[in-house]
């Protein structure tokens, strides 16, 4: 049994090292442009081990044409997977299509609600564009949306117990 355990304690540790290189193979290739390399890293990652940050890639990659066909409505959904992991670019991403109506409808309270959740990272772009949501809200819709925020913020905010496994989040902003 103890043999067992050992197996499997050093096979997640390589599939957690595998993971981390292939990331960090797929930001190089990013970072020189190497758009048709980074694409299925980031794809494959984001796709089979729920990777935050090579999903937030990926709608980067969508939502600028980079190596694939500019598509708002994909980068909307690899930026909510994202969000979703707590990775505040994404958030703000995320946020940036609800208030501009691309790919997402327009939704400025699902803007003010992503960018809040942003904000509470103390993530500077999501700071700033919490109150261009806001203004367009009504005090309504503004105390409906405080309700989901701090529900949202418990689950996809910053995280206490970190997880030294998982890759460096890297901003790109």
């Amino acid at each position: 049994m103890k043999k067992i355990s050992i197996i499997l304690s050093s096979l997640l540790i390589f599939l957690s090292t595998s993971a981390r290189s292939d990331f960090n193979d797929g930001v190089v290739a990013y970072t020189m442009q190497d758009f048709d390399r980074a694409f299925p890293v980031f794809q494959s990652l984001a796709e089979t081990s729920d990777h935050g940050m090579a999903q937030y890639w990926l709608g980067m990659m969508y939502l600028k044409g980079q190596g694939v066909e500019q598509d708002y409505e994909n980068a909307g959904k690899w930026f909510r997977r994202a969000a979703e992991q707590s990775v505040p670019q994404a958030q703000y991403r995320l946020g940036n299509l609800y208030y501009q109506g691309n790919g997402l409808p327009k939704d400025y309270e699902s803007a003010y609600i992503w960018f809040s959740v942003g904000a509470s990272h103390k993530h500077e772009l999501s700071t700033k564009a919490i109150s261009k949501a806001e203004n367009k809200l009504s005090a309504e819709e503004k105390r409906e949306a405080d309700k989901i925020i701090s529900d949202y913020v418990e689950r996809f905010g910053p995280q206490e117990n970190f997880d030294p496994s998982q890759p460096i989040r890297i901003s790109n902003e």
